[in-house]
């Protein structure tokens, strides 16, 4: 699976793809030809129909949200505290998002930006983002589930080079560059999340709550072993 699938936006139609390729999938002939290595090829080929099956539907789900009125506004409510005193909405934008499958959709989305000056040229730019993507962890135009598996396997994989191979059995084709980019850019998000509730805890502002009450908690120091405690009563 390496081309992108351009998103249909039709689900009878992305239905009655998947069906006429199952359907050929599901016959078979010269049954004395066949061995484990032919139902594996069969396997793989359902998988990728079912992928590509999935991300269309994902397509449709976002072109309804990207058309919804309501979200655009929870959006920009979602996404205040990013904006600066000169932010301002500048149009609209689009923006190819991929999901799983490789199956791509085009969205046209509001846009912002935040006026700045260049010292060089003493030109103004702007700089600005899409708060439908941020509000939906979508700035990579990758879908959250997209994004995840790539941090996934890029950092439990053997090398980014083992996890482009893995990737691209799942319906996800993108660059080893993008692969190891988004792998270190999602570890950093965890790493500032720490750091945040951390900064918190020291100032007092953490609420107490009892989320890992009753739970099974692993705690791992520096990459090192776990070790594994059970409270007793």
């Amino acid at each position: 699976m390496e081309k992108n699938i351009s998103a249909n936006l039709n689900f009878a139609d992305s239905l009655s793809d998947f069906q006429e390729d199952i359907t050929k999938l599901l016959d078979f002939k010269n049954i004395e030809e066949w061995s484990g290595r032919v139902v594996k090829e069969r396997e793989e080929k359902i998988r990728q129909s079912a992928l590509v099956l999935a991300g269309q539907c994902i397509a449709i789900l976002l072109h309804k949200l990207s058309q919804s009125e309501s979200a655009h506004k929870t959006a920009i409510n979602q996404t205040k505290g990013w904006w600066h005193t000169d932010t301002q909405r500048h149009g609209y934008t689009k923006r190819e998002i991929l999901t799983v499958g490789n199956v791509v959709v085009s969205l046209k989305l509001p846009y912002v930006v935040q006026k700045k000056e260049k010292k060089a040229k003493n030109k103004s730019t702007n700089v600005g983002f899409c708060p439908f993507l941020k509000w939906l962890g979508m700035s990579e135009v990758l879908t959250p589930l997209v994004w995840s598996n790539i941090a996934k396997y890029g950092a439990i994989a053997s090398s980014f080079e083992a996890a482009h191979t893995i990737l691209g059995d799942w319906g996800i084709n993108i660059s080893l560059k993008r692969i190891e980019r988004l792998t270190y850019k999602f570890g950093q998000i965890g790493i500032d999340l720490r750091q945040d509730k951390i900064s918190n805890l020291q100032q007092g502002k953490l609420p107490d709550g009892n989320i890992l009450k009753d739970q099974r908690v692993v705690i791992a120091v520096d990459g090192g072993r776990s070790r594994m405690r059970f409270a007793t009563s």
